[in-house]
């Protein structure tokens, strides 16, 4: 399906990856990194549109864009819808859960540090290995999608783009921290807004909605049809509501197990922009993209007859035919998504070992000592995401989704009661963390029927550990008091101005 000469593929994949890196460069002059914390934190001041911006793309991811409109595809009228109110149910989750943590302890930076006074040692180690694997999972999956983009508008092999698209965030992490990812985040904010709203119309356009009907009325009556599909304009259809369910628990463990998004609320200047920054960036400008995306490009692609091998190649096909510059816009669109996530899982590893795993082992280590380890870690990580997503070409982006959702739901119960409840312990956390995991792997490879076994898989990892937390709890209790944790110095150094903002409600 290639559209575009291979040679200006070439062009704008290093051009834009000059262009993110001048931006980084530029923020790391204008606001020099002196302390662990302004290079992980940001110095605890960004404001509140700065903030909703940043969380905004950074959740945008490329299955955000190309995902949903694989959703659309594979479920028809209900998967764009179904992607988007099960992904965007875990930041309803993450919103009190980043607001209590920060309430009790604000000289924490990670959110580890919590899980350590909550929980104990062997909890902590759990969470450090999932929360990396969530991180290096998140960057991973923006390589995949990056390199489909351009593998499928320019010829460009899929592995080429793999791996530079982590190495060019891994490196703007590196020279500036979090600042870098924030500064490049409104600037991609911006271009995401403007793409959205040129190129959505001009698909539909030329798309022809009443020829796509007719097209769609086809794929669901007609057994002859290359994508035939009963329930494809069944908003009601079963598949896709199963989906919507299983992308919950997907998304809860990417967005909760990700000192990325935690780096947010740990930079915003007060608990109330953070609070609202959540709500208008997470929510109310993310939500309407898979919608559109499912809706319009999934859609569209079934209506066309297109049988790709891979479909998350789909959307930029569609977006071709739009205009003659159709591909290179969404183009933009989804480069900017994959950086600005990438970006921010970057930035999450690197205050989780910076912070949570050096300063820890080294509690002597000097502030230079901490920035130095903070710059050279990220990248070892991202030459790992390089090696993963160049093993994954010919992998379905929503498979991998559907796949590692499995894997990382399984600690999520000890999070969110271990923040509100008291009463679970360390023992508790534990067998929960390891049933959970278990025996959703087990359903995913037992159960014979592949429209399901991804479902249970997921339902299990959650729910399981959710059962036995609230039964076992009151069996083995702890003797946690929230109150403890009011005298928690954190484990780098905080200026007091910076916490002006912990005492409003």
């Amino acid at each position: 399906m290639q559209v575009y000469p291979m040679w200006l593929g070439y062009v704008i994949l290093f051009g834009l990856s000059l262009i993110l890196t001048f931006v980084a460069s530029w923020a790391h002059r204008r606001f020099h990194i002196d302390t662990v914390d302004q290079l992980v934190a940001g110095g605890r001041s960004l404001p509140l549109g700065v903030a909703s911006a940043s969380i905004c793309v950074s959740w945008i991811w490329t299955t955000t864009i190309m995902g949903s409109s694989e959703a659309g595809m594979w479920f028809g009228i209900g998967g764009g819808f179904n992607y988007g109110w099960g992904a965007a149910v875990p930041f309803l989750a993450l919103i009190p859960i980043a607001l209590i943590i920060r309430k009790r302890m604000p000289r924490a930076t990670t959110f580890t540090e919590f899980i350590r006074q909550r929980y104990g040692a062997v909890v902590h180690k759990f969470f450090i290995i999932f929360a990396s694997g969530v991180m290096i999972y998140v960057c991973m999956e923006q390589a995949v999608g990056a390199g489909y983009l351009f593998n499928t508008l320019f010829g460009i092999p899929f592995k080429v783009t793999a791996i530079v698209v982590p190495l060019v965030f891994t490196s703007y992490i590196c020279l500036a921290g979090l600042r870098g990812s924030v500064f490049n985040d409104v600037f991609q904010f911006l271009a995401l807004t403007l793409v959205m709203f040129v190129l959505i119309p001009l698909v539909l356009v030329a798309l022809k909605p009443a020829t796509m009907y007719q097209n769609l009325v086809d794929v669901v009556t007609n057994p002859n049809n290359p994508n035939h599909n009963p329930a494809a304009l069944n908003f009601f259809n079963g598949a896709a509501w199963r989906y919507g369910i299983a992308a919950v628990v997907i998304a809860l463990g990417q967005i909760i197990l990700d000192q990325g998004y935690y780096q947010r609320a740990i930079g915003a200047v007060t608990r109330s922009t953070l609070k609202k920054a959540y709500l208008l960036g997470g929510l109310f400008a993310w939500l309407p993209i898979p919608f559109v995306m499912g809706c319009v490009f999934g859609l569209g692609a079934l209506s066309l007859k297109l049988t790709p091998e891979v479909t998350t190649s789909i959307s930029p096909y569609i977006a071709s035919l739009a205009f003659n510059g159709g591909g290179l816009v969404f183009l933009l669109m989804v480069f900017m998504a994959a950086m600005t996530t990438g970006d921010t899982s970057m930035a999450g590893l690197q205050a989780l070992f910076t912070v949570d795993v050096f300063k820890r082992s080294r509690p002597q280590a000097t502030e230079k000592q901490q920035m130095r380890f903070g710059r050279l870690i990220v990248w070892p990580f991202g030459i790992a995401v390089a090696g993963i997503a160049m093993a994954l070409e010919g992998v379905s982006l929503l498979y991998i989704d559907i796949v590692f959702g499995i894997i990382f739901a399984a600690p999520c119960a000890a999070l969110l009661l271990g923040t509100l409840w008291k009463k679970p312990s360390e023992t508790v956390a534990v067998i929960s963390i390891v049933a959970g995991f278990v025996c959703g792997i087990v359903a995913w490879l037992l159960i014979p029927n592949k429209d399901i076994n991804w479902f249970w898989g997921n339902v299990i990892s959650l729910c399981l550990p959710l059962l036995l937390m609230v039964v076992l709890s009151p069996i083995f209790p702890s003797k946690f008091e929230f109150s403890q944790l009011k005298g928690y110095k954190g484990l780098i150094a905080i200026n007091e101005e910076e916490l002006v903002g912990e005492g409003e409600e």
